[in-house]
């Protein structure tokens, strides 16, 4: 196994040390790490001078209500302030051309549902616009200012990547006696909401999008033209099989289309309006981790053709600087990376550093193109998110911030990191993450292997990587946190591998990971525990019924059993994608590779957590695996529901429960 051992950020110390930990740092809490506040979305003014962004709660604190967020307004050398207040959630900042009124989307009146609002002048007093029934998901400017082009998903909607939701609607309104589920009754819709620059005319709604068309993502010129990536089925599934589209708002037709080999993201119209730009790779979630080629096509009419950018980069954002040179972020291994692509496929690569760029798998980056500057959220391992901005002509500078939300959470007692690659069984090269205990000797420690999610995603340099990294090393852990084939950084046939092998060549990595581990001495063989969600929580059951290599399991949002997944999710097509087999073939992968199918073979003792109302793993893939494990009675098993909850854990008081009860499941059978 190859090491790299990054700066440490963490202050030395002993385990003698007390309470107030060296040099009176903190300990790390689950009640500090709830303090924190996530910016996201920041998006630079026309002049170039201001950030809005919107900055989200790390936990809800008035169920059945989700997340909170306001919106702020950054100025590099200013102290940043607030532009709205409230108990709701506020997202979606979109400057106008002249920078002098901001769109945004807010749920202060419909707890759930985004409508548009408005600031406008000296930004200081909010007004709905426009008469849309759904909620919100993107919005953009005309380019002459005076109307906006709004992606709105109808009620009953699903929420891709939601904590707090399993479904886009009035979370105020009574439940429906009896509930009726029909296919095709929720859709996401364009709209054009003509606004006046004083508010004194009024507002007109208009629906603009092609009949017959689910829009999932778009971009537009300011005029007539948008292209967008869309299905003919508006339920989440479909999304595997959407296309991109040329559209005139004119006459809301389709006047050109591309239909992928997998799923699309990120269209951007070159500045001249011929051309667009996107990315065409596996995803296994919407909205979260896109990645793929870039690639670009010329908007003549008609079915697009679409040529490849460049080799061998992962992108996961584009934008123009103009009609022959685009900007990419793309993950290069366990480096975030920024570079320029030209049309002719050469790639240049400003800057590639450990961390995370944008959030972890959307990248969502704002570009100055004229002053030559990059706004986005930066983290790392060890540093807390901020607003940065990144100066394209000095790139070895790197991101700086600008903002200091989360300043107190760098005073605490961080963990020590390093970078681990090592070669799994067949010869394959994997890499990840270890976090060891700070002031610790790295020797003979308990481990706890965080598998993520996706499965197509990866861990990165991050502060707020799911599973605690953070508090299990506080508590005398280390952490693995591989990434196995299937993972984004290192190439698309590195991705794609994980197609057809749910569970194969990925556990192997896993497990070759810990061995390494264990054979230089840091952990201690018999007392290593594996714990994830969604995919992770697949993996954390499938590993039990391969092995008895773990002393303890703890899947979360898991799926136990891919028939009965393939019928009660909401993304249908994920299963299909990525087992890669007939669903109703008794002797294929989709019962070879259920853990249910082999649960007689589980002797580890098992926690498994999910939330009642989550869409994506749904609650009887959890009960499923308790069931088969305490009918076996050959292992400990408990199962822990949390209500309100979809595909994981949002309210405050769950997630100090979730902690408390998953550190003394591991403490009992780790530490003994």
């Amino acid at each position: 196994m190859t090491t790299t051992q990054l700066p440490d950020t963490s202050p030395a110390g002993s385990a003698a040390d007390d309470a107030a930990g060296p040099a009176g740092r903190t300990p790390v809490t689950m009640a500090a790490l709830q303090t924190l506040r996530r910016p996201a979305e920041a998006v630079i003014s026309p002049d170039g001078r201001r950030i809005a962004c919107s900055v989200l709660t790390a936990a809800c604190t008035d169920p059945p209500h989700g997340q909170q967020s306001g919106l702020w307004l950054v100025a590099p050398g200013a102290d940043p302030r607030p532009l709205t207040r409230g108990p709701w959630l506020d997202s979606l900042p979109r400057w106008s051309p002249d920078g002098r009124r901001l769109a945004f989307g807010s749920d202060r009146d419909h707890s759930g549902l985004l409508s548009a609002y408005l600031l406008d002048g000296d930004l200081g007093e909010a007004r709905p616009v426009g008469a849309i029934r759904g909620s919100c998901e993107e919005i953009a400017w005309s380019a002459d200012g005076q109307r906006l082009l709004i992606l709105a998903a109808d009620p009953g909607s699903d929420r891709a990547g939601a904590l707090t939701a399993t479904r886009i609607e009035d979370r105020g309104a009574a439940p429906s006696d009896p509930k009726v589920t029909r296919p095709g009754q929720a859709w996401r819709r364009l709209f054009l909401v003509d606004v006046s620059a004083d508010g004194s005319t009024g507002d007109s709604t208009t629906e603009v999008g092609p009949p017959g068309e689910n829009v999932w993502e778009f971009d537009w010129d300011g005029e007539s033209t948008v292209v967008a990536v869309v299905s003919a089925d508006p339920s989440e599934s479909s999304w595997y099989d959407a296309a991109l589209v040329s559209i005139d708002l004119r006459t809301r037709a389709v006047t050109g289309r591309y239909q992928p080999r997998l799923q699309l993201s990120g269209p951007r119209l070159s500045p001249d309006g011929s051309k667009v730009a996107f990315i065409d790779g596996v995803a296994s979630d919407r909205a979260t981790w896109p990645g793929g080629q870039p690639k670009v096509a010329e908007l003549t009419g008609g079915e697009l053709t679409a040529r490849d950018l460049g080799a061998g980069i992962e992108v996961s954002w584009l934008c123009w600087c103009d009609d022959a040179t685009l900007l990419y972020h793309a993950w290069a291994g366990l480096r975030s990376s920024c570079g320029t692509l030209t049309l002719d496929g050469t790639a240049h690569t400003l800057c590639a550093n450990a961390e995370t760029v944008g959030g972890r798998g959307t990248a969502p980056i704002s570009a100055d193109a004229t002053r030559g500057r990059l706004a986005a959220v930066r983290e790392s391992t060890n540093e807390p998110p901020e607003v940065a901005l990144l100066d394209l002509a000095a790139p070895d500078r790197g991101w700086q911030p600008v903002t200091a939300f989360n300043a107190a959470l760098r005073e605490l007692e961080l963990p020590r990191w390093v970078e681990r690659r090592w070669t799994s069984a067949d010869g394959t090269s994997v890499d990840g993450l270890v976090a060891l205990p700070p002031g610790r000797d790295a020797a003979g420690l308990p481990l706890v292997v965080i598998v993520h999610g996706g499965p197509v995603s990866a861990w990165t340099h991050a502060f707020t990587n799911f599973g605690h990294p953070l508090l299990w090393t506080a508590a005398g852990y280390a952490v693995l946190m591989p990434n196995p084939r299937g993972s984004r950084g290192w190439g698309p046939q590195f991705a794609e591998a994980i197609l057809g092998d749910m569970g194969g060549g990925e556990l192997t990595d896993i497990l070759t990971g810990v061995d390494a581990l264990v054979s230089e001495g840091l952990a201690d063989t018999n007392r290593v525990g594996v714990f994830g969600a969604s995919h992770g929580g697949f993996m954390s059951a499938w590993a039990i019924t391969q092995t008895n290599r773990f002393a303890a399991a703890l899947p979360m949002a898991c799926v136990s059993d891919w028939l009965s997944f393939h019928h009660t999710t909401n993304i249908g097509r994920f299963d299909e994608l990525f087992v890669g087999a007939d669903p109703y073939d008794a002797s294929g992968a989709y019962f070879i590779r259920s853990p249910i199918m082999h649960v007689r073979n589980v002797r580890t003792p098992t926690m498994i957590v999910h939330g009642a109302l989550d869409l994506c793993t749904p609650i009887g893939q959890a009960e499923e695996l308790y069931r088969g494990i305490a009918d076996t009675g050959q292992a400990e098993v408990e199962l822990v529901v949390y209500p309100r909850e979809g595909h994981g854990i949002s309210e405050r008081a769950h997630q100090l429960d979730f902690w408390d009860r998953a550190r003394a499941f591991f403490d009992k059978h780790l530490l003994g």
